[in-house]
């Protein structure tokens, strides 16, 4: 028998890549927002009691940091007290918890370098500390359950599925549009490509209960990673679209690159941020 897997957030970027990539082996259960409102207890609890999956990966989300810091009261109830309410009906029902926060949990941590899942957090916009109060609720009311701290992703521009802002679908619009970006030079953090981790996620489902980093690591500064991705990407004479910009985080340096050391424990790898864009334009996943 397959095993019974809930997706929540399945019409959004990851969450519908987990649908596609999965529908095959397992049974899935993709409910709409209308069908499993996250934002009311009773109707989470009532549809895992109704449908009893064996496992849920709660992908459902505000993602978006800007908006999140101009709407703070709907970002925590659905980034915080959405995901508790998972956490608790998961708890009820004997479901195994997939949950994703982010690495927005590091901004503001002064530390440089690869950052490890137990380094002091003080996140310093409203989604990092959301995503953060998250975890620890999700890990109080669930302590089996397991949270994957993801980086930005990305898929390629002209993927037929649902496209975020992100890297290289930024990079392709400014490009077409003679648009000039300002990118910051006090600035670290990996970029994954989407199709990596939705085919490393079959690995989580046998993960010990905790926080594990999940995603490709990084060296280059953001200005040099654009400009790489940019190169990568074929775009034309990228340097003299892309400038650096010396000011933003002058002050402090935002990092936020993770060390993945305890999720390759698991056996669970991904290429560093340049590795992994030189892969994805060069073998992308076919959807079809």
């Amino acid at each position: 028998m397959k095993k019974k897997i809930l997706i929540t957030g399945s019409s959004g970027f990851l969450g519908s890549r987990l649908a596609h990539y999965y529908k095959e082996k397992y049974d899935l259960l993709l409910p709409t927002h209308r069908e499993l409102n996250i934002s009311r207890e009773e109707a989470v609890k009532t549809y895992l009691e109704e449908h009893r999956p064996d496992v849920v990966i709660h992908c459902a989300a505000l993602s978006n940091t800007w908006y999140c810091e101009q709407h703070p009261d709907e970002s925590h109830r659905v980034n915080v007290q959405g995901s508790v309410r998972i956490a608790k009906a998961c708890k009820l029902t004997g479901a195994k918890l997939l949950f994703m926060s982010s690495d927005q949990v590091y901004n503001g941590t002064p530390q440089l370098g690869p950052l490890k899942e137990g380094v002091s957090l003080l996140p310093v916009n409203i989604y990092g500390q959301h995503k953060l109060e998250a975890e620890q609720r999700v890990q109080w009311n669930l302590p089996e359950s397991v949270g994957l701290r993801l980086t930005w992703m990305y898929d390629l521009p002209d993927s037929s599925m649902k496209l975020n802002s992100n890297l290289l679908v930024n990079l392709r619009k400014a490009n077409n549009e003679g648009i000039t970006i300002h990118v910051a030079t006090h600035e670290y953090r990996g970029v994954t490509y989407v199709w990596e981790v939705v085919k490393q996620m079959e690995k989580t489902l046998s993960l010990p209960r905790g926080i594990y980093n999940f995603g490709s690591g990084n060296t280059l500064n953001s200005h040099a990673l654009h400009l790489k991705a940019a190169q990568l990407m074929g775009l034309k004479e990228p340097s003299e679209w892309i400038l650096p910009d010396n000011n933003r985080f002058s002050e402090q340096t935002r990092n936020l690159t993770m060390d993945c050391a305890l999720i390759e424990k698991q056996g669970i790898h991904f290429q560093d941020s340049v590795e992994g864009i030189k892969e994805a334009m060069q073998r992308p996943f076919r959807t079809v």
